[in-house]
C-alpha cells in the first residue's frame, strides 16, 4: 500500500513527468521502498525496546532488512545519478553517480545514509542472542534507523530553504516521530497474540505513541515552510498538495490512535480494534510522504 500511493500520488501531483515517466516511476518507487524498510526496522528496534528480551525474532527481522535496505538505497543512489545528470537508466555512469554523491544536500544526504545502513548492519549483527542481555543495542540500532532514514529528507527541500536554520532539524524530528508511531504500532501488531507481550508493550507504546503524535504535527507544520510561503499554495501547487493530503491522512490516523489510547485507558477490549486501520492510513501517509522528495 505504502508503494502503491507513491506512485499513483506522484503521478497526480506531476512527480511523474511526461519526458521521464520510466525514470520518474523508478524515482518515486525505491524512495517508497526505502522508507518502507526504515519502518520495518525502526518497529524492530523499537518492539525490542518495549518488551526486553520478549521477542527474539526482532534481531532477525533487524538482520534481514538492513541488508535489503542497503540494497535499495544503492539502487536509488543509481537512479538519482541519472535524475541528476539528464541520462537514461541504461546511460548512467561512474562519473555521473560522483557527480551525484558528493555533491551538495541531497548527494551528502544519500552518503550519510549508506553510511548509517552499513551501520545497522554492523549493529544487528553485533545484537546479543543470549536473553538477559539488555536492550543498549536496540536503542543503538534505532538512533541509526532514524539517521538513516532522515538524512535524505534533510538534505533535500529543506537543507535548501532560506529557513533551513529550523526546517532541517523539524524535518529529523518530524521523521523520527513518524518511525516511532508507524513502526511502533506495526510491530505491536504482530506481535499482539501474545496476550503477556501485548499487556507489556501497548502501554508503554500509547505514551509513546502520544507524544509521537505531537511531535510529528509541529515538527511537519515548521517543515512545510520550507517550501511553503502561503496556506494558499496548499491547493496552488503539487507539493502543497501533497503536503495537504498527508495533514488529512495524519488527522484520521491521529483519531484513531486516540480511539485506541481511550480504549487502553477504561480497560475495554479488544483494544486494537481501529489500530490495523491505523496502520494503513500510516501506510498511506508514509507513501505519500514518499514522493515529496521529487514534486516540485
Amino acid at each position: 500500500m505504502l508503494v502503491g500511493v507513491a506512485v499513483v500520488v506522484a503521478g497526480a501531483t506531476g512527480g511523474l513527468g511526461p519526458d521521464g515517466v520510466a525514470l520518474d516511476l523508478a524515482q518515486a518507487l525505491v524512495r517508497a521502498a526505502a522508507d518502507l524498510a526504515a519502518v520495518v526496522a525502526a518497529g524492530a528496534a523499537l518492539i525490542a525496546l518495549l518488551a526486553t528480551d520478549r521477542v527474539p525474532a526482532a534481531d532477525r527481522v533487524l538482520a534481514t532488512v538492513a541488508p535489503l535496505w542497503l540494497g535499495v538505497l544503492l539502487v536509488e543512489t543509481f537512479v538519482r545519478g541519472a535524475v541528476v545528470s539528464g541520462r537514461g537508466l541504461a546511460d548512467v555512469r561512474g562519473p555521473d553517480l560522483l557527480e551525484f554523491l558528493p555533491g551538495p544536500r541531497a548527494g551528502t544526504g544519500q552518503l550519510v545514509a549508506l553510511a548509517a545502513v552499513l551501520a545497522l548492519i554492523g549493529v544487528a549483527g553485533s545484537r546479543p542472542a543470549r536473553p538477559g542481555a539488555g536492550p543498549g543495542p536496540a536503542v543503538l540500532a534505532l538512533v541509526v534507523v532514524v539517521a538513516a532514514a532522515a538524512a535524505p529528507a534533510a538534505t533535500g527541500h529543506a537543507g535548501a530553504s532560506t529557513v533551513a536554520a529550523y526546517a532541517v532539524p523539524a524535518v529529523v524530528a518530524h521523521v523520527a516521530a513518524a518511525l516511532l508511531w508507524v513502526g511502533g504500532l506495526g510491530a505491536v501488531l504482530v506481535t499482539a497474540r501474545d496476550a503477556e507481550l501485548l499487556a507489556l508493550a501497548l502501554p508503554r507504546f500509547s505514551r509513546l505513541a502520544l507524544g509521537a503524535v505531537v511531535v510529528l504535527g509541529v515538527s511537519g507544520a515548521l517543515a512545510a515552510t520550507a517550501r511553503l510561503s502561503s496556506p494558499t499554495e496548499l491547493v496552488t501547487t503539487g507539493y502543497g498538495a501533497v503536503v495537504a493530503a498527508k495533514v488529512a491522512l495524519f488527522a484520521v490516523a491521529a483519531a484513531l490512535g486516540g480511539a485506541t489510547r481511550a480504549r487502553l485507558r477504561a480497560g475495554r477490549l479488544p483494544v486494537l480494534v481501529w489500530a490495523p486501520v491505523e496502520v494503513l492510513v500510516l501506510a498511506a501517509a508514509t507513501g505519500v510522504a514518499a514522493t515529496l522528495t521529487q514534486t516540485a
